[in-house]
């Protein structure tokens, strides 16, 4: 990346944006996304699912990819992070193609004016149909930088392996669509102890009032850090906005925006489809996080169910903790987790007495 960051703005743009494409087009595209019936995927939204595969599993966080906020399909660029994060090169990067796009909306107005360039065909080629001097004007200060997010979402899979048993199990029972057990990767990074500046905590990030509205058990200890009481509670509220708000895409959207919020928006555009939401409603709150959780949720299930096609060498964790259940026994751990009983045995210096319900007992998987 360091070579591409000192090239002319086409030269290295075009080098990233295809080697990002064909990226897509290898992986994302060539892997069918396939979801419960309860959660369609329209063309429109496929676009954008397929938008944050990228971003999980082709974009390092070292990192951003500059696309256009409202069309995640725009993308202009792949932009580096200087030294501590430094975010210059991306601010010049974006600057420049502002620049583009107010030539090219010049160009549109007066077209016996206009300067042919290859820089300025690549960046109408993206608009397609949509190009036009409107277009190019809203798109001027439309460019977001995002993030990529490789290497946290590979971190999060292997933590992911500790949970998702109980998880799986819960939302099982509870009949609700098998994609939101994977709702974590977005919120957490199925990391149980985290906590956001908002403070919202644990795997679902549930604040304290939202949390403390289906759990009643009380004690001293936070249950919102607690994978299985936190994963019930969340089983509870998604059937909670799911009930209220008549379907499962605005009802995961939710998840972002509030139920009164999603029922602010439908009742705003006059529609159901969190499709039509997307593009007719205006909310101040209903951003870019909230207009694209849906898809983002659905593309974080995505690759965490086909984790061997987008990391083919991604090594199983070596060693793993796991906190005994109730009802779980050496054979069931075993079992799960695919190693024997005698090697469970062995790495716990255990002497054939029960397991205690809480206990955190050492999985070595290699």
């Amino acid at each position: 990346m360091g070579s591409l960051a000192a090239a002319p703005l086409f030269l290295r743009s075009a080098l990233v944006t295809a080697s990002l494409l064909c990226a897509t087009t290898s992986f994302a595209r060539e892997l069918p996304l396939r979801f419960s019936p309860q959660l369609p995927v329209s063309a429109a939204m496929a676009d954008r699912v397929r938008f944050w595969v990228d971003v999980f599993t082709r974009v390092s966080h070292t990192e951003a990819v500059l696309h256009d906020r409202a069309d995640p399909t725009i993308i202009y660029d792949v932009v580096p992070y200087g030294r501590g994060g430094d975010t210059t090169l991306i601010d010049a990067t974006r600057a420049s193609y502002e620049q583009v796009l107010s030539a090219l909306a010049t160009d549109s107005i007066f077209p016996s004016l206009s300067v042919t360039s290859p820089e300025r065909a690549r960046v109408q080629a993206m608009f397609g149909v949509r190009a036009g001097a409107a277009a190019y004007v809203r798109a001027i200060g439309n460019i977001r930088a995002q993030r990529g997010m490789r290497e946290p979402f590979v971190d999060g899979l292997a933590r992911a392996e500790l949970y998702l048993p109980d998880i799986r199990r819960i939302f099982r029972e509870a009949k609700l669509p098998s994609e939101l057990a994977y709702l974590p990767h977005v919120e957490s990074s199925f990391n149980p102890s985290a906590v956001s500046r908002a403070g919202a905590a644990g795997l679902w990030q549930f604040t304290r009032e939202t949390f403390a509205l289906y759990d009643k058990a009380g004690g001293n200890a936070d249950a919102r850090f607690d994978p299985v009481r936190s994963t019930e509670v969340a089983v509870r509220h998604l059937e909670r906005a799911r009930n209220v708000l008549g379907s499962w895409p605005l009802a995961i959207a939710s998840y972002n925006h509030g139920v009164a919020g999603m029922a602010r928006a439908r009742s705003a555009v006059g529609a159901d489809a969190l499709d039509d939401i997307v593009r007719g409603y205006e909310g101040a709150t209903f951003g870019f996080a909230s207009q694209n959780f849906y898809a983002e949720a659905l593309a974080a299930a995505h690759v965490a169910r086909n984790v061997r096609h987008y990391f083919p060498d991604m090594p199983r964790p070596p060693v793993m903790r796991y906190v005994v259940r109730p009802g779980d026994s050496l054979w069931t751990i075993a079992r799960r987790h695919k190693v024997s009983i005698r090697d469970l045995t062995a790495a716990n210096n255990l002497d054939g007495s029960r397991l205690k319900t809480g206990q955190m007992i050492v999985i070595k998987t290699s």
